[in-house]
């Protein structure tokens, strides 16, 4: 079928008025109007620019209500179209608030090497328990927190022991995004999984994991299933190792150094048990100074 010449320029003026009523809409959106302004865009390179800003607005549509990525619609999340000009109009493709957010929380949460307790905890940051401290005006959580800071910034061999406390996940948050290595390790949950790892032979790769982590969170301690096996053959082989290597280790526990004594002695009729007990013991105190929260 032949086109008559008569049919094209019929075409051509209609899209040429469809562009130029859309450029005139266009131009009346406050983040277009002053990246032509910025610019000094001329009506041409406006034109030229029409499938570009038409795309641009598409694509921030849906990110006009957004409060996260989790909300995000799109199927690259967290991605926008944005525009530059030089010579001709760009479109490039970044990432949103929330895209560098997921981004920044992506390296950070690399950085913990172990963690059988949740992401949730993992991004709440030093500044946040400070934060809850002062909202509950909690004298014993502010100084606690300051304590917290001294240490982050000039870090020593000798942990904590925080008894009564919050968990101190807030902390290796921190360390973690000065770049340190961290881990956070809920214990009742790694003697579970060591238990359970019995029949796959990798008890031995998970507590060696846990051990060599550069700065660990003991999470729990003492409100574990406590057994000889439990005690002796995991929780003692971490210890005595980070002793040996001199790595910085922190606990948090319902109990303080004296009733955990009692927590892990199983037969009180048993001088052994009582040594071992008092072993165990020993050696969170090498590893720990004790702060009780009230």
């Amino acid at each position: 079928m032949m086109i008559k010449a008569g049919q094209i320029l019929s075409f051509d003026k209609e899209l040429e008025d469809t562009r130029n009523q859309s450029l005139q809409e266009l131009v009346k959106r406050q983040d277009i109007r002053e990246f032509v302004e910025k610019n000094h865009l001329t009506k041409k390179a406006l034109e030229d620019a029409w499938v570009d800003l038409l795309a641009y607005v598409d694509d921030h549509e849906p990110c006009l209500h957004c409060h996260g990525i989790n909300e995000c619609p799109k199927m690259n999340k967290g991605q926008q179209i944005t525009l530059s000009y030089e010579t001709y109009v760009h479109r490039d493709v970044k990432s949103c608030q929330y895209g560098l957010e997921k981004h920044e929380n992506d390296q950070l949460l690399s950085r913990f090497h172990y963690n059988n307790m949740s992401t949730r905890l993992a991004l709440v940051s030093l500044k946040d328990m400070a934060a809850e401290a002062m909202s509950k005006n909690d004298a014993s959580m502010m100084i606690l927190t300051k304590q917290l800071i001294e240490y982050i910034n000039k870090p020593q061999t000798k942990g904590f022991l925080v008894c009564g406390g919050p968990n101190m996940a807030g902390m290796m948050n921190e360390l973690a995004r000065r770049g340190y290595e961290v881990g956070l390790c809920h214990v009742p949950t790694l003697m579970a999984d060591v238990k359970a790892s019995f029949n796959s032979n990798e008890d031995t790769s998970l507590v060696d994991l846990v051990k060599n982590i550069p700065y660990l969170l003991l999470d729990s301690v003492g409100e574990e299933n406590v057994t000889n096996w439990s005690r002796d053959e995991v929780l003692a082989m971490i210890l005595d190792y980070r002793i040996l290597n001199e790595l910085p280790t922190f606990m948090t526990s319902a109990y303080g150094f004296e009733d955990l004594e009692t927590i892990y002695t199983n037969k009180y009729n048993d001088k052994r048990e009582l040594l071992r007990a008092k072993n165990i013991v020993s050696k969170m105190k090498a590893l720990c100074c004790e702060i009780i929260i009230d």
